[in-house]
């Protein structure tokens, strides 16, 4: 498989961001426990609003485990991301190129990956989450056991409306191109979960949703509306990496 664009740091960039500010975070909450210590070397007494510095510090340290956990899921897509890649890469012919992390400058942030072959273009959005994860329809949400063995959900957003955005986005590149009739161009857009941890309950999808030792498969045994020839592909992809590098 051919690689137009590699993974690129935007997960990665965002996840040590994240993990900076928890760490300056927590260095903030030990110098303000150090400095309640008497004879402590920054020993500071500020009399009746010792309530107010306990206040601050609990709220320093809610802030350092928010960032944290941001910083763990930003990871989490980070490797998620070069799995599927890994995958992809080692399984798939010349015939299909890959194009890693897409910035198309819109607002509505990267673009995983786009797989363009013989047979059509596909947008793929990873995902890296664990634990059981429940689909109907365009709603998502993970589940976990919470007090007395019952079942708390947490709202995942939609993934699934995301990639179809996502799709979207990128159908709208190649007919800026001006080679192909519109009607001709079908990009599809896929879920993909990378994690083997994951315990997927779906119901009714609106996009294909597998797990990546599926994908190889899936993207192979799809018949686009309109093959695309390699002077096609090679169009596409130098239209999508120019919009990218804008």
């Amino acid at each position: 498989m051919k690689v137009l664009k590699k993974t690129g740091n935007y997960l990665r960039n965002k996840a040590l961001r994240r993990l900076s500010i928890s760490i300056l975070l927590v260095i903030i909450f030990v110098l303000g426990v150090v400095s309640e210590i008497p004879f402590s070397l920054i020993y500071i007494d500020i009399g009746r609003y010792e309530g107010v510095r306990a206040l601050f510090l609990l709220v320093i340290l809610i802030f350092a485990w928010l960032f944290y956990r941001g910083y763990s899921g930003y990871r989490r897509g980070y490797e998620g991301e070069k799995t599927v890649t890994k995958i992809l890469t080692s399984t798939l012919g010349d015939e299909y190129s890959l194009i890693n992390d897409v910035n198309i400058h819109d607002g509505y942030g990267n673009v995983d990956h786009v797989v363009l072959g013989p047979n059509g273009v596909f947008v793929i959005e990873t995902k890296n989450f664990v634990g059981r994860i429940v689909c109907d329809g365009d709603e998502w949400s993970s589940q976990h056991s919470g007090k007395f063995n019952r079942l708390v959900h947490y709202d995942l957003g939609s993934p699934s409306r995301q990639v179809k955005r996502n799709a979207v986005r990128v159908k709208r590149i190649i007919e800026s191109i001006g080679a192909f009739n519109s009607s001709e161009i079908w990009v599809e857009g896929i879920l993909v979960f990378a994690n083997k941890r994951v315990d997927l309950r779906i119901n009714n999808p609106t996009v294909p949703v597998l797990r990546a030792s599926e994908l190889p498969k899936f993207l192979t045994s799809r018949k686009a509306i309109k093959g695309f020839s390699a002077e096609e592909l090679k169009l596409i992809g130098r239209e999508i990496l120019r919009r990218n590098n804008r």
